[in-house]
């Protein structure tokens, strides 16, 4: 589905620059195209130049905060894990009880959470177990040293899991502001646009540069908008990190703890 309407996209992108080359060719001599070509040069590596980096700070930029939302899952996942873990230094009924809520917390952001980030919501009911986890913890009371030792090693690892949470969801909703893609998008038209102004007697070849010209703008702008939202882009971060915790978390009491 994604490569369908990258090719769709770079297909559309190619017809209507060629389409702009032919009406342009049409319209001015090419006598007069050949008057300015070393000018129009000149100005057109400038301008290539601009937008090429441009282009690549975007890139770089969206891709940079994509790994960022994948890394804070991945803490997220991995601050469950922990917290299952040091469950097994507490009492028993309290060691189930945390256990029960470490499991359908994790649930609960896969079977509800993550379809509703898909779409660039949040999930009231995984807030709801994120609440009663935080009640759970709060609600106990050490016995002794060894237990008051890993009741602070759960809160610490708590905290952890709230923090990645709270920038897990937050990166769901970041994205290139509105001006930032106006000037992509009009960086784009102008790059190409200028690339009609050359005098080229060969309308065949001055075609294939433009077409390849528009296909690789058109390929890189489809990679930004891909990576634009970590979450419900066609390049999203997925909950694999959480998948593997919940089969740890599920598979637990029959083989070795996580």
């Amino acid at each position: 589905m994604v490569w369908l309407g990258e090719g769709l996209f770079v297909a559309l992108a190619v017809a209507l620059a060629l389409g702009g080359m032919l009406l342009v060719r049409r319209s001015v001599q090419l006598s007069v195209l050949e008057e300015h070509r070393e000018v129009a040069g000149f100005i057109y590596a400038i301008i290539g130049v601009v937008y090429a980096v441009l282009l690549a700070f975007v890139v770089a930029l969206l891709w940079q905060e994509q790994q960022e939302a994948r890394v804070r899952v991945e803490q997220e996942a991995n601050a469950i894990a922990s917290l299952y873990r040091g469950a097994q230094a507490f009492p028993p009924a309290f060691q189930t009880e945390l256990k029960g809520e470490l499991r359908a917390y994790t649930e609960a952001v896969l079977r509800v959470e993550w379809p509703e980030m898909s779409v660039g919501q949040t999930s009231l009911e995984t807030w709801g177990r994120y609440n009663r986890l935080w009640q759970t913890y709060l609600g106990f009371r050490p016995r002794n040293a060894y237990e008051s030792f890993w009741y602070t090693q759960a809160l610490t690892n708590l905290y952890t899991l709230g923090d990645a949470r709270r920038l897990r969801l937050l990166s769901g909703r970041i994205h290139l502001p509105g001006l930032m893609w106006g000037v992509l998008w009009g960086g784009g038209v102008i790059t190409i646009a200028f690339a009609y102004f050359f005098g080229v007697r060969n309308v065949r070849s001055q075609a294939l540069m433009v077409a390849a010209l528009s296909a690789t703008i058109a390929l890189i702008l489809f990679l930004a908008m891909a990576l634009d939202r970590s979450f419900t882009g066609a390049i999203q971060v997925g909950p694999e990190a959480f998948e593997q915790v919940l089969f740890i978390l599920n598979n637990s009491a029959s083989s070795t703890p996580p």
